[in-house]
């Protein structure tokens, strides 16, 4: 149910589903840890302190996690503080944890499920309900204790937050009915209550077909954004399940399967912050539950980057954290067919165009294909396929719109064909 890199670099996972080690107390009764994983990036195993199941805090006292809790129990979220240290909910219970020892320094219990914590860099912490139709966000100390309101009432239901360093610019996920994203605004964070600014991760005339989504949980086939249209959703917001800012300081919105969430579902997406209006690129891959895919975001439960800039990703229903790691090609400006292996990816045509173009590809065996359209600052601007496809000649049309199905500026675009064997890339200019 999340994941956060401490500044050591080794990997915190907070665990949701499934049970840990069992136990049966002297008075025979019998509980199931959830403990918090810690793992060693370089190895993947387990630090000396992990899993941790029961914290101890400075003053001699003690917390299990354990599914029989009734205030901890299961995680639902886990962030680093401006120090680093770890903020972890769990149910009812929020957990500061100092990440070079595993040990407790604080915590605090809300009224009901909790969101995930962030922190700004004035020590605020900032936590919601996932119920929280007639609930708040509250705002605590760097100790966790209560400071006061943040949002009076968020609204709705919702799992995940995100805050800016100064504490003034906080955003509110949401799920089930999911509406996008929300900003807020405070001029004094923690002593002036954030106010309501906008809503964004909204689509409007989205292009979109029946097909399968492969979800662990829900339904297996959906209406999705990334195969050849026939039905158009007039309006479809984001489910955001989870909220992570970039290094680069860019909001990746983590949006709930397709399955339920609607087309633009079970992707992770990047939005710049200074132009909200759409996301400019995707992170990660579609889930495919059959293994042919390369990672998993149909249940996105949070991001965390490394001192490297690699990127973890934290999965719901696979129940499993995917690395990501960067990954160059080279663009071709050679007029004639790009071939790799008897893989073929040749010029669109027509070049330049307005208002469509076609594109031509050869794979020698059946296998997971991506096509993608990228900016020349090689940011995603359409995904045109992402599917498991026969060996043999193919054709895919583009028609210079977005992910969002907004025209494109003109100028020059670069397409790619992506397998699991090769990265084939060629350029083609759009014109109005």
């Amino acid at each position: 149910h999340g994941v956060a890199v401490a500044p050591d670099g080794n990997v915190w996972v907070n665990i949701y589903g499934g049970y840990g080690r069992m136990e049966i107390l002297t008075s025979g009764d019998t509980v199931h840890y959830k403990g918090i994983y810690v793992l060693d990036p370089a190895t993947g195993a387990h630090v000396s302190f992990s899993p941790i199941e029961i914290l101890t805090f400075p003053d001699g006292t003690s917390d299990s996690l354990t599914a029989e809790s009734a205030n901890s129990g299961g995680g639902r979220g886990i962030e680093i503080d401006g120090d680093g240290n770890i903020l972890s909910s769990h149910y009812k219970t929020l957990y500061k944890i100092n990440y070079m020892t595993g040990e407790g320094m604080a915590m605090w219990e809300g009224a009901g499920t909790l969101t995930e914590a962030v922190a700004d860099d004035n020590g605020n912490v900032f936590v919601s309900y996932v119920l929280a139709g007639e609930l708040p966000c509250v705002v605590l100390d760097a100790d966790l204790n209560y400071v006061g309101i943040a949002i009076d009432t968020v609204g709705h239901i919702n799992r995940a937050l995100e805050v800016t360093p100064d504490g003034e610019d906080l955003y509110i996920g949401s799920t089930w009915n999911g509406h996008g994203v929300t900003h807020w605004n405070s001029t004094v964070p923690g002593v002036l209550a954030h106010e309501f600014v906008d809503t964004f991760a909204v689509g409007y005339d989205i292009d979109a077909c029946w097909d399968e989504i492969g979800s662990a949980m829900g339904s297996d086939s959906a209406y999705i954004a990334w195969c050849d249209e026939d039905t158009t959703f007039a309006e479809t917001a984001l489910w955001a399940s989870s909220l992570d800012f970039s290094p680069d300081g860019d909001l990746l919105v983590g949006a709930l399967t397709a399955g339920w969430g609607g087309p633009l579902g079970g992707v992770y997406w990047l939005f710049d912050m200074e132009d909200t209006d759409e996301p400019f690129a995707i992170v990660g891959n579609w889930h495919d539950w059959e293994g042919t895919g390369e990672g998993v975001t149909d249940g996105p439960r949070g991001a965390a980057w490394d001192a490297d800039g690699d990127l973890y990703l934290a999965d719901f229903y696979s129940n499993g954290v995917y690395l990501y790691t960067s990954d160059y090609s080279s663009v071709s400006d050679d007029p004639k067919s790009v071939i790799a292996s008897e893989y073929v990816l040749k010029q669109n045509y027509p070049n330049p165009f307005n208002p469509n173009t076609k594109i031509e590809f050869k794979i020698p065996a059946n296998e997971h294909v991506n096509v993608n359209v990228y900016n020349l600052e090689g940011r995603l601007v359409k995904t045109l396929i992402n599917q498991n496809m026969m060996s043999g000649q193919h054709v895919v049309e583009w028609n210079g719109t977005n992910q969002f199905g907004a025209k494109v500026s003109s100028g020059m675009y670069i397409y790619q064909l992506k397998t699991n064997a090769t990265v084939l890339n060629r350029t083609m200019t759009f014109i109005k």
